[in-house]
């Protein structure tokens, strides 16, 4: 059991969907009396919405999984503003490769030339986005050519019935790289291509003029394309510095340009190596007491800032902006709930656990900006803790188990609290929550009837619980107030 630990921590990392140290800042800035602010805060815009809590939805054939807002955008967004003074688009979406491989002719409007070439649907999907962006003071647009675990292209969406996969995982994506793929519109096979950099230049260009961002990254969380691809990473870089270096020509000279990566990997946390074994004992009578040892810090995170040195280069990273999902480092700061537990794979979630382990105490994150020597601005991309617990299926090479993730909500309102209150001291440009409204944990039966296979269960399993309201939209117990009491 040991190994659960490493092999957990593997798996958060790699399904993940930014922190810089201390050092300069933007947006937001002091009083003029010397005194921080908060930074600018907004939300992704994704709202899950399922009835795979039990398996009730198969008698009635009504099993659904929905993952944003299509039919009410507009009405949606609004929702969202309420709590922001950022508007924020994270397309982590199908691209219209196809659509955006010819350049426009010269003198025509780009925006207008490639509103002709996408569905009617994206078009009013992204125009809701576009009046978003123009009722809030400032606003932040990422996007990403990548998808999965990061590790292959975005599929091609060919209209809004079809979208087709593109590539296999750690294709070639250096500039010049075309992209030959086939799929059947309806009428038979049919061969496609596209020149991967060409395309996505005129598609993030495409979005920069109809969004008009204040921040743009023009990728996302790239550090675990080169955690699972390492061999294509210099390809990568080339491709994001050829990016960078045509939108920060095109762009207005004060939005920042810039790509996100997950902080995880620049700590480079092992769990086992900050505390030795999980304290994994049988479920029988009460728990021992947690023992394990105080850490040097620098044990727990030694840093990893190649990914950053990398993209860098030429002064083309202009923000350190960092995903972080707290709960991953499997850490103890509730009062409540802070046991992991394991099960059995064929466990009838009634009978008691095979094992448990109490999580190590907290070691803050956060200090270990302080080794990044970093001094130019920095923000957190998007960040979240669950409320509530949730399962995931893992196979330590011998056994498949069943482990249970802690999640309360005493835990969710200190990784909130936290991250805000250190975001203000050390003046970061923004902080991006995941999500406005929570949304349950899936039943284990969709992984086991097969509704879900198992790594799209695993990673729609990580996030629930993580909203500022409740799954219906009310008010949260203390996690709303920490949200709304910190806004500028």
């Amino acid at each position: 059991m040991k190994r659960l630990g490493v092999l957990l921590l593997v798996f958060l990392l790699s399904a993940i969907f930014v922190i810089g140290c201390s050092g300069g800042g933007s947006g937001g800035g002091d009083n003029g009396n010397g005194e921080s602010l908060q930074p600018l805060m907004g939300m992704l815009q994704f709202r899950i919405r399922h009835n795979l809590q039990d398996d009730s939805c198969l008698a009635r054939s009504d099993c659904f999984y929905t993952i944003e807002e299509e039919d009410q955008t507009a009405a949606w967004l609004a929702q969202i503003a309420v709590d922001s003074d950022l508007a924020v688009l994270h397309w982590d979406r199908a691209v219209p490769w196809l659509a955006f491989d010819a350049d426009p002719p010269a003198g025509a409007s780009r925006t207008e030339f490639f509103d002709a070439r996408i569905d009617a649907k994206l078009l009013s999907w992204i125009n809701a986005f576009a009046n978003h962006f123009a009722s809030l003071p400032y606003s932040y647009l990422a996007v990403t050519p990548l998808h999965g675990l990061r590790d292959k292209l975005e599929r091609c969406r060919i209209n809004e019935d079809l979208e087709v996969e593109v590539s296999d995982a750690c294709p070639d994506v250096e500039p010049g790289t075309v992209i030959q793929f086939q799929y059947d519109p309806g009428t038979g096979p049919v061969t496609a291509s596209f020149d991967l950099a060409r395309s996505y230049c005129n598609f993030v260009l495409y979005l920069y003029e109809k969004l008009q961002p204040d921040y743009f990254a023009v990728m996302i969380e790239v550090n675990i394309f080169k955690a699972f691809c390492p061999t294509k990473w210099s390809g990568l870089v080339d491709l994001y510095q050829s990016i960078y270096d045509t939108v920060r020509a095109e762009v207005d000279v004060d939005t920042k340009v810039f790509a996100t990566l997950v902080l995880q990997g620049l700590l480079d946390y092992e769990i086992e190596r900050c505390y030795g074994d999980l304290a994994f004992e049988a479920c029988v009578g009460d728990p021992s007491p947690p023992a394990y040892p105080n850490p040097d810090p620098t044990d727990c995170y030694p840093l990893d800032f190649s990914a950053v040195t990398d993209l860098d280069q030429g002064d083309r990273l202009e923000i350190l902006a960092l995903s972080f999902y707290p709960d991953s480092l499997l850490m103890a700061v509730s009062e409540n709930d802070n046991m992991l537990y394991a099960y059995s794979e064929d466990w009838d979630e009634t009978s008691d656990c095979l094992m448990r382990a109490p999580l190590p105490p907290f070691l803050d994150p956060i200090a270990a900006l302080d080794r990044f020597n970093w001094n130019k601005p920095m923000a957190i991309a998007e960040l979240g803790g669950r409320s509530c617990r949730t399962f995931q299926f893992i196979d330590d090479g011998i056994n498949r188990f069943i482990l249970q993730l802690p999640g309360d909500i005493t835990s969710q309102a200190f990784w909130l609290d936290h991250f805000l209150e250190s975001a203000a001291q050390r003046k970061f440009a923004f902080y991006v929550q995941v999500f406005r409204d929570d949304y349950d944990p899936i039943g284990l039966w969709a992984e086991r009837q097969g509704v879900l296979p198992e790594n799209l269960y695993n990673v729609n399993n990580i996030f629930p619980c993580m909203g500022l309201y409740d799954d219906i939209g009310q008010v949260k117990d203390t996690i709303t107030d920490i949200w709304q009491d910190a806004l500028p």
